[in-house]
């Protein structure tokens, strides 16, 4: 029936409407993924245990990245978290929020932590990016690391996305 209330070329130029529509919005979500970069490297951290430590759970460290991003970091923990297991195998858990200060704006992420407080203090965690400032205002992305983390300093390696405007 719609057919017969719409003429011919009204038809062609909604059909060429919707095609431009659909092309700009897949052109567009090609140009936000071209925002996006791979970054990997290494990191280093050390604990900080002083006034400074704003963390509810007292838990705060600085670090160093190096390769793709080069910046220092600050982090805050906001919890620490055992399990039934931790009197077994060690392993604890903590969150926070981590902010990677770089020469072109601040990356802010909340980290998810899995720990082992035995042996060589192994830890793999997975930074969800939630924004920042400069470049990285609106950014999104992921990062993970793994390392070691023991007596108060650790080292490690990173990789992910980091995605910007």
């Amino acid at each position: 029936m719609f057919q017969f209330l719409v003429s011919r070329p009204a038809r062609v130029a909604l059909i060429a409407v919707a095609i431009v529509l659909a092309l700009t919005l897949v052109s567009s979500g090609a140009f936000a993924a071209s925002n996006c970069k791979a970054v990997s490297g290494k990191f280093t951290l050390q604990a900080v245990n002083d006034p400074s430590c704003m963390s509810p759970v007292g838990l705060c460290a600085t670090g160093a990245y190096q390769g793709t991003i080069k910046a220092t970091s600050s982090f805050v923990g906001s919890a620490f978290i055992t399990s039934a297991d931790t009197p077994t195998t060690g392993v604890v858990f903590a969150t926070g929020d981590n902010t990677i200060h770089t020469n072109k704006g601040d990356i802010l992420t909340k980290d998810a932590i899995t720990l082992r407080t035995t042996g060589e203090g192994a830890f793999a965690e997975v930074d969800t990016v939630v924004g920042g400032t400069g470049e990285y205002a609106v950014a999104s992305g992921v990062l993970t690391a793994t390392g070691t983390f023991l007596n108060g300093s650790g080292a490690g390696v990173y990789s992910g996305q980091v995605c910007s405007q």
